[in-house]
């Protein structure tokens, strides 16, 4: 099969994308692919190669040596492919004049500057528009923006795009001064503080207490994540937060005590678009940022915040650190 014409660059990207995560089905997802075509791609490509490339018998899945060697040097090729095709197609086209981007406040401040420059050869100007759910859906569908990052649930029309990124684990944060106090009492005895209710996130953290066991309404609610950091912090209370939300405030993490919730707890980012951006735009953008985002975690916030950069990757396993 070594002269099947029907190699290309979309078999090895699938590639790429299922020996990074390690999981066809996320790796579909980040693609916008089905996980039958994501076997058939990887199917396809092992003919042609006349080699296994991917030990399906394991969890997560692991890569043959055959695997290891093609993944060794085809990210970069395949960067460097998709950079000259981008040049290409620069030169005397007519590029979008802009293209606006909405995410969460959390996701602005930790990752919006990447997600930018990711996205700068789709425009030649982007703009960044920052809030909280639902009003990011919302400026979606009525057009306001033409890419979105956002959590379920959805409600969007059936052309726009869908792409998995990565999940941002739920914790239970308290002051420092309230250390030893257990888990179940400080839910049961001090006040909780937490986000208002006019957004996904906050109806998401109101259900993780309730389910936790708080049965008083919280005491203090607040609309942005500094605010409420700032009254766990000074010792009002507990509250039900993200990693993402620590990333956010990073100067309230030393203060602060965390607690993970369970691992179901934990809310998923997808990239989201509207019809004018193309589906392997989206795609390849959605790839991009999950790859920024393992570099920051292994990176940067490694470095910076050990424990939450720890939380997001057990939260994201399928994601290769």
């Amino acid at each position: 099969m070594h002269n099947d014409p029907a190699l290309n660059i979309t078999l090895l990207k699938t590639f790429v994308a299922v020996a990074e995560m390690r999981n066809l089905t996320v790796a579909g997802a980040a693609l916008g692919l089905s996980q039958p075509t994501v076997s058939q791609h990887l199917q396809r490509l092992e003919e042609y190669l006349g080699r296994p490339l991917l030990r399906r018998d394991t969890r997560p899945i692991k890569l043959t040596p055959a695997g290891e060697k093609l993944l060794g040097g085809l990210p970069d090729l395949l960067a460097g492919f998709e950079a000259l095709l981008a040049n290409v197609r620069a030169h005397g086209s007519t590029q979008r004049d802009v293209l606006r981007i909405a995410m969460s406040d959390s996701m602005s401040c930790v990752l919006g500057a990447e997600i930018l420059a990711l996205a700068g050869n789709l425009a030649k100007k982007l703009e960044l528009r920052a809030g909280i759910s639902p009003w990011i859906e919302e400026s979606l569908r009525s057009g306001q923006c033409d890419l979105a990052i956002d959590c379920p649930p959805f409600v969007f029309p059936a052309k726009a795009g869908q792409h998995f990124l990565f999940h941002d684990p739920y914790v239970i944060v308290a002051s420092r001064m309230m250390a030893d106090v257990p888990l179940s009492r400080l839910i049961q005895e001090k006040p909780q503080v937490a986000f208002g209710r006019n957004s996904k996130f906050g109806t998401a953290t109101a259900a993780i207490a309730a389910e936790l066991g708080a049965t008083e309404p919280a005491r203090f609610s607040l609309d942005t994540t500094h605010s409420l950091l700032r009254f766990v912090q000074s010792g009002y209370g507990w509250a039900v937060t993200s990693a993402f939300c620590l990333l956010q405030a990073p100067n309230a993490i030393d203060d602060l005590v965390v607690h993970e919730c369970s691992p179901q707890h934990a809310r998923a980012f997808y990239l989201l678009g509207r019809s004018r951006v193309g589906q392997q735009e989206m795609a390849d953008l959605a790839t991009r940022v999950i790859t920024v985002f393992r570099e920051c975690v292994t990176g940067r916030w490694l470095d910076a915040y050990r424990s939450t950069a720890t939380l997001l990757m057990r939260a994201n396993a399928d994601i290769r650190f």
